[in-house]
């Protein structure tokens, strides 16, 4: 039943999922567009027309055909032609833009190159030394000296930077794992560490997607702002308005549709089936007979029905509306006085607000004469019925892990296709919107006339900028829209700014989408496309962006941003699971009986019983294991099933227990395989979900196994975490590649070399260093510092130069001493082979010091991740290898020396070894640390417009002369 191309529906209804496309999984019905009042000479639109249109993709629900169509079938099913296949469909542009949208992200990026460029010329001016100074002495091999140019080139540029980058990046993407964090790109984790803007959807992702229906506001009989609950106290017309005015449909005995309506007649207490509604107490019986389907441009939805009370001859019909306050507004009878104000009273609240509306049609109206009736003769001289007021509650997570990321120097954003009111209302409560807040719209909008933008003239045009406005939620302020940078720069830095779809399209029109957008806290009333259109501009404008969402509607922005995070609920099975279980341990809790006689057998719940099915894989795998591990499968599912306490034992318990029993030893393998069986077994009571059509996980580069937006502060700390991790390996390798350049050339041209001992020591060292660095973890809360984006930084490179002029001076120093103490027999040539002396010792030591003192000095910490401290793994390799240079240095154990290649040194020069490593680390440290402090890493405004400050102050002055002026 998926529809394999777009196809216009010329003959039949259909209702159809299109969750694959919107992320929705509420059913549309799909109408004939021949006889729904479209002009045949109009041209087709897929937006405009979209009810017409059977998307590719799509799932057909259920499917009616007309027996009375000039054309039918042969089956008598639809009849629809087909538009465009393959990737020209709705879901072929989808999957192009999953696919080519952004750039793949690798860890061979430019500033990677650059940075290798940079050690390059390090690497080839000590070549070039070593060539001008070989070939300048006639009897040197000139074979062995390109061969030594070759070797510089290759060593001094670190042919384990990629291996370095990967291992942090790695344990980043194990560390994401251990919290349900999946990644599919990751060299976007240390982008996380730079994000300025934090872009949310509202429903599904700050909100839950369940509406609750809080009462009818507006009664005849009530006070105007009064909520009533309960359906007894509501008049029988809200009633029938609430249940019979929706689209929901039974599919596989289940209700399905749109939330609201469900929660709408749920609280009704009405009961619907295949177009009948009938009241909670049976006295009442109304069957559908048209509808009138609910239209984003018209923002109202209508039907007509057939209405038989007990007692009643024959059925009345009746027609009956909801929708936007503001455009039912328009067709009633009579508007009461306090109208606006009650609803937008409870608009300002956060509620999204439906009108309904009722009337009487003409008594003699049959059937089909019913359906016969067009939208406009339904829609007008209708009777207010009330207001009702629906609430979508934030999620408990939200508001404090917002908190926590206006704290830690992010900007953040609201975009949703919610109305302008409830999404403003949505984010004052999380710390999106801190300050008074203006809406720009379409005056039309207020006004519900139904007509987007450019009704009178093009979105963009100067003449429809008179069509816009900027008004408060309470209607307060309202200045008008100008086509001025000053005043929308003005207005940014005394209000929050909210753009609704409409102005927003305007705003692109007129050229001022990249200067406008980043001053707007809230986008409302926004398109998928217009989604992504704002994380292109903010991207654009420089921005570090990140996007969190979790449908398919916002496939586009997560695309575009450079980290974008799809929320994916745990499934309805891990629902059924929790709830079977906690009723089992109630039962088992609860339960005095006797215990069951053996052999006897219980039926499992439904719930029990899909998951069983569903872990059967899992079970038989852990069957085959204990089998594989040589224990008795009888006995350990028996044990795992029962116990006397009454508790459920572990299959990995019970196989260890019945070892035990029979008194043998437990050998390791065995423990391994019981500790996997009950991994397996803790497996199994956690449902993974999986990807659906729908799902926004299907393009985002992150996907975190949640429901609430928790998990991007995790993904930001990780982030910044291997963001630091990188920058200061980068540096680490850039020390320890520059001194190796030094080695290398001058020194070796002097015949200090290094013994094969000497060199595996050092590079397992290194290695091993390195390893405990990329194993530093982020800390428990976002910081208010920020980490260093980029190595191209002044920091960077003063610390860089700063320190190796430090370590090469104490190299230089240490050589020349160690030089005019040995004796001239004692000297080597470049060419010869290694042979202990004083020189290679000193110089050798020498160098173990600076890498020693490099990992020390370089080691970030806090407030990015563990301190030195806390990285037991690092902090005991520096140790270890601390205390290992102090035995060499201090010659205690002389054959350990020795074993290594040295000789012995005079006490004079093990002296000023210690004191030169001393020096070399307290300046060090305090050239790094003084550093860190002149340049931190630049905080990013939390609103839009401070980065325009030095132009909003020359603005103001600039009006305060002209007043003084006037």
């Amino acid at each position: 039943k998926v529809v394999p191309a777009d196809c216009l529906l010329l003959v039949g209804n259909c209702i159809v999922e299109e969750a694959v496309l919107t992320g929705e999984s509420t059913p549309q019905w799909k109408l004939p567009v021949s006889g729904s009042g479209v002009s045949p000479h109009e041209a087709l639109h897929i937006k405009s027309h979209k009810q017409h249109v059977l998307f590719g993709g799509t799932r057909v629900l259920q499917h009616t055909g007309d027996k009375n169509a000039r054309i039918r079938t042969p089956d008598g099913g639809c009849l629809a032609i087909v538009l465009r296949t393959g990737f020209e469909t709705s879901q072929g542009q989808l999957m192009r833009t999953i696919l080519h949208s952004t750039e793949r992200i690798t860890a061979n990026s430019w500033e990677t190159g650059v940075f290798i460029l940079f050690l390059l010329i390090f690497a080839v001016s000590a070549a070039y030394y070593v060539l001008k100074h070989g070939l300048a002495d006639p009897k040197r091999d000139r074979f062995k000296l390109v061969l030594n140019c070759v070797m510089i080139v290759t060593s001094v540029i670190p042919p384990e930077l990629p291996m370095e980058l990967t291992i942090a990046v790695n344990n980043s993407l194990v560390a994401l794992a251990r919290k349900a964090i999946f990644c599919t790109e990751p060299f976007r984790i240390p982008f996380a560490g730079k994000v300025q803007v934090c872009c949310f959807d509202k429903t599904g992702t700050l909100t839950t997607d369940h509406l609750l229906l809080e009462g009818l506001a507006g009664l005849p009989s009530r006070s105007p702002l009064q909520l009533v609950l309960n359906p007894d106290q509501w008049s029988t017309a809200a009633a029938e308005v609430l249940a019979t005015c929706q689209s929901l449909v039974m599919v596989d005995n289940e209700l399905i549709g749109d939330p609201l309506e469900k929660a709408a007649l749920q609280a009704s207490r009405w009961s619907y089936n295949a177009d009948v509604a009938v009241s909670h107490d049976k006295k009442t019986r109304a069957t559908v007979v048209q509808r009138y389907h609910f239209n984003s441009s018209l923002r109202r939805m209508s039907a007509t029905l057939q209405l038989e009370e007990d007692g009643s001859s024959q059925p009345v019909p009746v027609a009956v509306m909801k929708g936007a306050p503001e455009v039912v507004r328009q067709h009633l009878a009579t508007v009461p006085d306090n109208y606006d104000t009650i609803y937008k009273h409870f608009a300002a609240q956060g509620a999204r607000v439906i009108a309904l509306a009722r009337r009487l049609l003409q008594a003699h109206l049959t059937g089909p004469e019913l359906r016969g009736l067009s939208r406009d003769q339904v829609e007008r001289d209708m009777a207010f019925e009330g207001f009702a007021v629906f609430q979508c509650p934030l999620k408990v997570e939200s508001e404090p892990s917002l908190a926590e990321l206006a704290a830690a120097s992010h900007m953040l954003v609201m975009i949703t296709g919610d109305a302008p009111l409830t999404a403003v209302h949505a984010a004052s409560q999380v710390h999106i919107v801190t300050r008074p807040v203006l809406i720009l719209q379409h005056k039309l909008e207020a006004t519900g006339a139904g007509i987007g933008p450019g009704a009178y003239h093009k979105p963009g045009s100067p003449e429809a900028d008179a069509e816009f406005e900027w008004l408060s939620p309470n209607e307060q302020v309202r200045l008008p829209f100008q086509r001025s940078w000053d005043q929308v720069l003005l207005l940014a830095a005394e209000y929050d700014l909210c753009l609704t779809g409409d102005a927003l399209a305007h705003i692109e029109g007129a050229g001022l989408a990249k200067k406008v957008i980043p001053l707007v806290q809230v986008f409302a009333r926004v398109s998928p496309e217009q989604k992504e259109l704002v994380l292109q501009t903010l991207r654009a404008a420089g921005w570090v962006t990140l996007m969190c969402g979790d449908g398919t509607n916002d496939v586009g922005g997560l695309k575009a941003a450079h980290v974008g995070i799809a929320l994916l609920a745990p499934s309805a099975l891990a629902e059924a699971k929790r709830k079977a279980k906690a009723a089992d341990d109630r039962k088992s809790k609860g339960s005095k009986a006797a215990k069951p006689a053996a052999g006897s057998q219980q039926l499992l719940p439904a719930a029990q019983q899909q998951l069983a099915a569903a872990a059967g894989d899992k079970s038989r795998a852990g069957s085959r294991a204990a089998a594989a591990a040589g224990a008795p499968g009888d006995v350990v599912q028996k044990s795992s099933k029962s116990k006397k306490g009454g508790d459920k034992v572990k299959p990995g318990h019970a196989l260890l227990e019945t070892y035990r029993a029979a008194g043998k030893p437990v050998p390791a393998s065995i423990q391994r395989w019981a500790e996997m069986l009950d991994k397996l077994e803790d497996e199994g009571g956690q449902d993974v979900p999986m990807v659906k059509p729908g799902d926004a996980s299907m393009a985002s580069p992150f996907t975190a196994k949640a429901a609430s937006v928790a998990p991007v502060t995790d993904i930001l700390k990780q982030g910044r975490c291997t963001l630091v991790t990188t920058v200061q390996m980068f540096k680490i390798l850039g020390l320890l590649c520059l001194s190796t350049a030094y080695a290398l050339s001058v020194m070796y041209l002097e015949g200090v070399k290094l013994s094969d001992s000497q060199a595996t020591l050092s590079g397992l060292l290194t290695a091993g260093m390195f390893y405990f660095i990329s194993n530093a973890k982020p800390l428990g809360k976002l910081s208010a510092a920020r980490p260093h984006p980029s190595i191209f930084c002044i920091y960077f490179f003063a610390s860089l130069l700063g320190q190796f002029a430090v370590q090469l001076g104490f190299l230089i120093f240490m050589y020349r001493t160690a030089l005019a103490v040995m004796p001239q027999d004692e000297r080597q040539e470049s060419d010869a082979e290694f042979k202990p002396n004083l020189v290679n010792s000193v110089c050798y030591l020498v160098e173990q010091i600076v890498q020693l003192t490099t990992f020390a000095v370089n080691y970030v910490g806090h407030p990015f991740n563990t301190g030195l401290g806390e990285n037991q793994g690092m902090l005991r390799s520096l140790r270890y290898s601390g205390c290992f240079l102090a035995l060499l240095v201090s010659e205690a154990i002389m054959p350990l020396n020795e074993s290594f290649g040295l000789v012995h040194i005079p006490l004079e020069m093990r002296v000023y070894l210690m004191i030169g490593a001393l020096l070399v680390v307290v300046t060090t440290f305090s050239w790094e640390h003084l550093l860190r402090r002149l340049f931190p890493a630049e905080k990013p405004p939390n609103k839009g417009y401070l980065v325009h400050k030095s132009q909003l102050q020359s603005i103001k002055a600039r009006q305060a002369r002209d007043r003084k002026e006037d």
